[in-house]
This record gives structure tokens, sequence and C-alpha cells, in this order.
């Protein structure tokens, strides 16, 4: 009995070293559907995946500020000229998030002197592109952050636009 599990033993092995010894296993090839193989006798459009090489790897982001950066620089407080022309392109984009940065760092004076009447003027561009709670941030600061004298020429512009 212990013989012929011996055998057995030496026989799946020699069928194993034979295995690996034939090499990898080959690239699976394409048929059609009648069963012809096709890619081996006539390569066309359809064989063009398997010869070809794959395709170039998308390019790497750019270098430099993103949006994103300058937002992280705006909550540092540490907001570069770079940055405020960075936001000053979004903005001509008609960002959203771009033009509320930007009334923010306005009326907190972050890249600049404090101006609450440009933060007015741009919490009202960014409610009505649709950025949530602009609409009431714009009230806050004609309340509570313009002066007597900056509300009425807030209210001179509003009434010749």
């Amino acid at each position: 009995m212990a013989a012929m599990h011996f055998r057995a033993l030496l026989l799946s092995l020699a069928l194993g070293l034979s295995l690996v010894a034939a090499g990898p296993p080959a690239r699976a090839q394409f048929y059609d559907l009648d069963g012809v193989y096709h890619c081996l006798t006539k390569t066309d459009a359809s064989c063009k995946g398997e010869t070809d090489a794959p395709p170039p790897p998308p390019p790497p982001p750019p270098a430099g500020p993103t949006l994103d950066s300058v937002f992280g620089d705006i909550r540092a407080q540490q907001v570069s000229d770079k940055d405020m022309q960075l936001l000053q392109g979004f903005i001509a984009k008609k960002d959203p998030r771009a033009v509320e940065a930007l009334a923010w760092c306005k009326l907190n004076g972050l890249g600049g002197p404090s101006d609450p009447v440009a933060a007015y003027f741009l919490y009202g561009e960014a409610a009505q592109l649709g950025v949530p709670n602009a609409q009431a941030n714009q009230i806050a600061i004609f309340e509570t952050r313009l002066t007597q004298q900056q509300r009425q020429d807030v209210l001179m512009k509003l009434q010749t636009n």
C-alpha cells in the first residue's frame, strides 16, 4: 500500500515538474462566435487592443496653489498675493466657493485691508450662485458690520443698479 502511495506521489511530482518546465501558460486569444481563431489568422481593428501598447498615464496634477490649498491658507489666516490672484481667477469663472471665500477674506481683512462693503456685495453674488447662508451673511454684514455711511452707500449703489 505504501509503495502505491509512493508511486502516486512520484507521478504527481513528475506531472507538476513537467507543467513548470513548460513555462507560463499561453495568453488567451480571441475567438469569434463561429469558433474561428480570428486574431491569429486575420488581425483587424477588433484585435487592436491585443497588440497596442497601453495608453499613456494621465498628466500629473498642476504644480502650485489650488483652490483647496487657498482654502487651507484662509483657515490658517496666511493668505498670499498668489492665493488672492487664484481666487480672482475662479471668481471670473463664477465659482461659488471662490466668491464666498473672497467675501470672507474681504470681511476679515485677509489678503488685504478689511472691506465690509465689498464683502456685502460678494456675499450677494455668492447667494445668486446658490451658496447656502450667503444671503444671511449679507444681511448680518449690513446690520452689524457696516457704518451708517456705508449702509447709505450700499443702498445708493443698489438703487443705481
